[in-house]
């Protein structure tokens, strides 16, 4: 090392020979930030002036490139140099600059890269541009610099897919000129003083065209292909602008393109999509806890779980550690139920290899990781137990008394209960502040959301525990406070399933309500939903809500109702729709409508035609209005959690922001006057909460309410 500049560890240089290594460490992400941005002008100057260095190498410090720009500053003006300034001093460059990428190289990282005269990948690097997903367009070069490297019509599906792409695929594709296979620092060194030696020189990306242009078929099919993701989005729109703008010489691309990002930005739909993204980055940390607290509440390493209870839920945890790399113990007294388990997670990992997403070994391993206990005594030595029987209040007590015989104090004992009490279920044991509720979602395995609900004798330790478990298997975390349903299924059944059942009565059909709550951008309609859970479900939960609370008739009359005939979904073919011949497609039967007519005649309601926009409003603003009482009693610390709960784990699009989001947007005041008409309307249950009514008479809303409460 002849010579150093010394830039705070941020952005670091190492005279290398001929070569410049430009080293960016910027923890944990390696974001594009301002500093970085600064430093990385200020680096290449003063290495441009060095007549020993003949060639510039960009890599990282860490394990990975960058996952791209700061996404903090996305609200705030942007400090100078920008990213494409960077660009610019990379690109006028007399001496040419490479960049070298591992792990990570997405949205403004790879910006950076393509900007750079050559580029090297790890074979197993991810290279990508998931701005799309944050409901912006790549606004540093992106999209008039990739297509330059690999064509318009391939840069377009990797700009609207937001899926990263390989080092391998990368080189095929055009965009990285070399793939190492083992040290990529010793192969980027290697491939700068070959340059050096055959006198290349630079070779700036804005000085090549692209070799082809979007025409219409083109364009249609790379939205078919990804209509699915970009179902009810517009950025996509903006996307195609600008990659035809590709065509044009560089600096009117680039100023277009800049137009079009600040366009992007400006949009709800990107504004509701950062929301979610930061809510879920705030939920996921554990608050409310003193720093001292925090230091002794260390959670020990998980390495072995036991899951209590081998049906579907029970099945479905244990292959998500499984896939987390634990080893798991899976207990039940039933033998025949444990045989049904060993063929769920077969059949899970079959369909896996089979659709390509892991291999046979990988499969094979994974099914090594899971072992059936069949006595309960066998999970002793486990560092984390979840119950996950049938949601009942005493046999769930039952398993929990055993089990806190059984596991030392310290151990966590985890409840899979989706509705029941907590507290009344920890009461079984010896020590309540060891027991939570961890809510899994079907399929446990493969949904992102994962509820957690605390006692007032939770202690601190066993909520740290949780959140392990939820980093551990790479899942959204938000705590609940203990009450009926938490946050999710409380405004589900006290607020939106239940519209969706009294619009049934008052004359709307089954295939109505959910189409237009589909379009509206759910991802299933209710009763498609209460058809793949099981009508029985929601029956069962009901049967213990109301041993302890009660709720006016009509109250699920119509579930409950099919789940007596028989009737439970998917599962036997007929629900609130048949299913023949083993198919999911939900076919319309009469059967369940003269049900419907004859439970609204019973109650003397009056039935009519319903269009689809009172289908929608009615049933979104009551989630808005149950979710703002689960705000008020303390059941979700934040808005922003209820809108991670809704988009993480019920459908909720995440384009809207989720319903609290979602409601500010509206105005709170017409939130109120539209709840006041529908009381007044209907009745009883259309009781605004007390919340909505305070933040609307301030002209206030959700987010303020939560900057509020935060900052006391």
């Amino acid at each position: 090392m002849n010579g150093e500049i010394a830039v705070a560890r941020i952005v670091t240089f190492d005279e290398l020979g001929p070569v410049g290594l430009i080293c960016i460490d910027n923890p944990p992400v390696n974001a594009i930030s301002h500093s970085v941005r600064l430093k990385l002008v200020d680096v290449i100057a003063r290495a441009q002036k060095n007549p020993g260095i003949k060639a510039l190498l960009i890599m990282s410090d860490s394990e990975l490139f960058s996952a791209g720009a700061d996404i903090t500053e996305f609200n705030r003006p942007q400090g100078e140099p920008s990213l494409q300034q960077v660009q610019t001093a990379i690109e006028s460059s007399p001496i040419p600059v490479v960049a070298a990428m591992r792990g990570l190289a997405l949205g403004g990282g790879l910006e950076l890269a393509m900007a750079c005269h050559y580029r090297l990948a790890h074979k197993d690097a991810k290279l990508g541009m998931p701005e799309i997903t944050l409901g912006i367009i790549p606004g540093a070069g992106g999209t008039q610099r990739l297509p330059r490297l690999i064509g318009a019509r391939a840069a377009l599906n990797l700009i609207l897919s937001g899926t990263p792409i390989s080092g391998l695929e990368a080189k095929v594709k055009g965009l990285v000129d070399e793939v190492a296979e083992d040290d990529l620092r010793d192969a980027a060194l290697r491939f700068c003083e070959r340059l050096v030696r055959e006198g290349r020189g630079p070779r700036p990306t804005c000085n090549r065209t692209a070799e082809d242009a979007l025409d219409e078929a083109e364009i249609a099919s790379s939205l078919l292909a990804h209509a699915r993701v970009l179902k009810g989005r517009t950025t996509q729109d903006l996307v195609i602008e600008a990659i035809k703008a590709s065509k044009l010489p560089f600096s009117q691309g680039v100023a277009i393109e800049a137009a079009l990002a600040q366009k992007s930005l400006a949009s709800r739909e990107s504004l509701a999509l950062r929301h979610v993204f930061f809510a879920e980055r705030e939920s996921g940390k554990l608050s409310g806890v003193s720093s001292v607290d925090a230091k002794r509440t260390q959670p020990p390493a998980i390495q072995r779980v036991a899951v209590v209870g081998a049906g579907t839920m029970g099945s479905g945890i244990a292959i998500a550690f499984a896939d987390a790399g634990l080893e798991v113990l899976l207990n039940d007294n039933d033998p025949a139920s444990l045989i049904r388990s060993r063929e769920i997670v077969h059949s899970t990992y079959a369909s896996g290899v089979r659709r390509g997403r892991i291999t046979q070994s990988v499969a094979d391993e994974r099914i090594r990781r899971i072992r059936n206990a069949p006595a309960l005594d066998e999970v002793a030595d486990a560092d984390l137990v979840i119950e996950a029987v049938f949601e009942d209040t005493e046999l769930k007590k039952d398993v929990l008394s055993k089990l806190d015989s059984v596991l030392p104090p310290e151990r966590v004992i985890a409840t899979n209960t989706s509705t029941l009490s907590v507290t009344e279920l920890a009461r079984a044991t010896a020590h309540p502040g060891r027991v939570l509720g961890l809510h899994f979602f079907v399929p446990a395995h493969a949904s992102r959301l994962l509820e957690i609900a605390r006692t007032d004798h939770t202690s601190p330790e066993s909520l740290a525990t949780a959140f392990r478990v939820a980093k551990v298997l790479k899942k959204v975390a938000v705590v609940s406070r203990d009450a009926f349903g938490f946050i999710g299924n409380r405004m589900m059944l006290d607020g939106y399933f239940r519209e969706a059942e009294q619009l049934l009565l008052e004359g709307a059909t089954p295939a109505q309500v959910d189409t237009a709550l589909e379009n509206f951008g759910f991802a299933m309609g209710p009763q498609r939903v209460s058809d793949l859970g099981g009508n029985d479900v929601g029956t069962k939960a009901r049967v213990q809500l109301f041993k302890r609370e009660s709720r006016p008739d009509p109250y699920f009359v119509i579930a409950d109702r099919l789940t007596e005939m028989g009737r439970l979904g998917q599962k036997t073919g007929r629900g609130f729709y048949r299913y023949e011949n083993g198919s999911r497609e939900a076919v319309p039967d009469p059967e369940v409508n003269n049900l419907i007519e004859k439970l609204a005649s019973d109650r003397g309601i009056r039935r009519r035609e319903i269009n689809d926009q009172e289908i929608v409003e009615r049933c979104i603003l009551s989630l808005i209005n149950v979710g703002a009482m689960v705000l008020e009693e303390g059941i979700a610390a934040r808005a922003a959690n209820i809108d991670v709960v809704w988009t993480s784990g019920y459908g909720f699009p995440r384009y809207l922001g989720g319903p609290m989001f979602y409601a500010d947007t509206l105005g709170l005041s017409q939130v109120w006057q539209r709840i006041r008409h529908y009381q007044e309307k209907l009745g009883y249950y259309w009781r605004p909460a007390t919340l909505i009514e305070r933040l609307a008479s301030a002209s206030s809303g959700f987010e303020q309410w939560d900057r509020t409460s935060a900052s006391r």
